[in-house]
This record gives C-alpha cells, sequence and structure tokens, in this order.
C-alpha cells in the first residue's frame, strides 16, 4: 500500500546565521560547509582534510616561510519557523475554517522539519491561545501535533484579536521566519503593532480574504446578519447600495493593510483557501 506523500515547499532565509548547529542556510560560523572563506595556517586549524598543498607552494614562494595553508569553510546552519495562528471568531466563518488553518501549520512544520529546521507554534485570538502553543522542536511528530492542536482547540472565549501582539511577543529566536496566519479583520494599529514587534524577523503574512460581502442577495429585502466576532444576530434590510458600501468598506480595509505591510517591507500572501506548498514555493521565489 502506497503512503500519501505530505505536500511541502521550499524556502531560503535571507540571511547569514550564526550558530554552531549544522544546517541548511548560509552561515556566519567557521566549520563544515560549501562556502570558501579563505586559508589558515595548518598549526592554527589543525585539518590535514583539507590541506591545500598548490596555495602552500604559492605562499611560501612569495613570503619565502615554510606553511602549510589549509581551506576554511562558513559552516550552514538552522533556524526556526514560527507560525503564529489567528484562532478569533472570525476565523472561523465564511470561507476560512480552522481546518484550513490546520492544514497550513502541519504544511510549513513539515517543511521546516524535512530541512533539519525547527518549528513552533503560537495560537491568539482575544488573548493568548496556551492551549495552542508549542516550543520549536524538530521531532518528526511535530507536523501533525501542531495541527490537531488547532483542530481539537476550543472556540475563541470573546471578540477581538488582542493576543495578537502577545504570540508576537513569545518569540525569542534568534532567526526565524514567522508565518502571521489571519483574515486580518480587525484593527490596522493592533497589525502595526505586531510588525514593529517582529521587525528582526522574517515576517510571512497568510492574508485570507473574506468572500461574505459577494454571497449577499443583489436583490432588496430582509437579510439576517450575524457578527463573526462577537455572535450577534441583527436583520438588515439589504439593498445594492448596502452591499456596495459594505464591499468598499472591505476594499479599503485591504487597501490600508497592503500600505501597513508596505512600511514594514513585508509582503503578504492572499488567499480564499487552502494555501499549498506550489503557492509558498512561488513565494519565497518571488513569483506573482
Amino acid at each position: 500500500m502506497s503512503e500519501t506523500r505530505q505536500d511541502e515547499f521550499n524556502y531560503r532565509y535571507p540571511h547569514k546565521v550564526y550558530g554552531s548547529i549544522p544546517g541548511v542556510h548560509s552561515g556566519k560560523s567557521l566549520g563544515t560547509g560549501d562556502s570558501f572563506a579563505g586559508f589558515a595556517n595548518l598549526f592554527d586549524y589543525p585539518d590535514p582534510r583539507r590541506l591545500d598543498l598548490r596555495a602552500s607552494l604559492r605562499n611560501n614562494l612569495s613570503t619565502g616561510g615554510n606553511s602549510y595553508l589549509v581551506r576554511r569553510y562558513q559552516q550552514r546552519s538552522p533556524i526556526t519557523l514560527w507560525m503564529m495562528a489567528d484562532l478569533s471568531r472570525s476565523m472561523a466563518v465564511s470561507n476560512v475554517n480552522h481546518e484550513q488553518l490546520a492544514s497550513l501549520t502541519q504544511l510549513v512544520a513539515h517543511s521546516a522539519i524535512s530541512l533539519g529546521d525547527r518549528f513552533g507554534l503560537a495560537g491568539f485570538d482575544s488573548g493568548l491561545r496556551h492551549d495552542v502553543y508549542m516550543m520549536p522542536s524538530r521531532q518528526r511528530s511535530t507536523p501533525n501535533l501542531a495541527a490537531d492542536m488547532i483542530r481539537d482547540s476550543d472556540p475563541a472565549s470573546s471578540a477581538g484579536v488582542g493576543g495578537l501582539i502577545h504570540a508576537a511577543n513569545m518569540i525569542t529566536s534568534t532567526h526565524a521566519i514567522v508565518f502571521l496566519a489571519s483574515d486580518f479583520c480587525c484593527d490596522i494599529e493592533e497589525v502595526d503593532r505586531a510588525l514593529r514587534q517582529l521587525s528582526r524577523y522574517t515576517v510571512v503574512p497568510i492574508v485570507w480574504k473574506h468572500d461574505d460581502v459577494n454571497h449577499l442577495p443583489s436583490h432588496a429585502g430582509w437579510t439576517e446578519m450575524r457578527d463573526s466576532e462577537t455572535g450577534e444576530y441583527r436583520n438588515v434590510w439589504m439593498r445594492p447600495s448596502i452591499k456596495k458600501r459594505w464591499k468598499k468598506t472591505m476594499d479599503d480595509h485591504f487597501e490600508q493593510l497592503t500600505a501597513c505591510f508596505m512600511r514594514h517591507r513585508v509582503r503578504p500572501l492572499f488567499t480564499d483557501g487552502n494555501v499549498t506548498g506550489e503557492q509558498l514555493s512561488n513565494y519565497f521565489l518571488g513569483r506573482t
């Protein structure tokens, strides 16, 4: 019986990483690697496997010395991939749900661990979700555990995304790529504060766009509406002008959100469904 292959994506950290543990990203430390960092005296770095006789001969002819040179390389090092998962009430309605968020989390965690990196999870809604939190780990079971945490999580107890900045404060890794998955139906100021807190990291916003407005009836008549955050119902006399005004409000909100991302030099990935490994690979390759 064939085993289903887990989807994954390719990514590259844009900065050099300082660390002594071997990994796949360009590092600053000297050690095992494939990036040449210069020559050193054999007696200072006694590793005869990297002895370069031609370089030693050229050096001795030019200096009149009698030394042997060895090649030095920069060691590749690991990083941490974090998932900041929005579990607020608005993420449980329309075309966005916990199953899609769990699938994305499993995809990111699997891709990280496959490359030898670590994966951490921080969930939030109106506060920090301690039941959806995972310290960075390289364990093979991490992708399934993280996804199940999201699938089995309780509904948000109150409205809002007040826990966004608290989740950002939980990320203390030295080198990290932070995936911020949300519908971003909140105050832009809260997003701005979180991005300032995460400014030292590479942030990848995954933006789920709601399609609720497109599903509203185009004709006039009574429509029952439910606030996704407060859970309150109310009857609205729907007119084409109201639908048009609501759509403009949503368009303006996402324009302001995009401007906020641009101020922080962050490039978002917009989606209205499941996020695939191909989409994320294209994102990191700079493709649209």
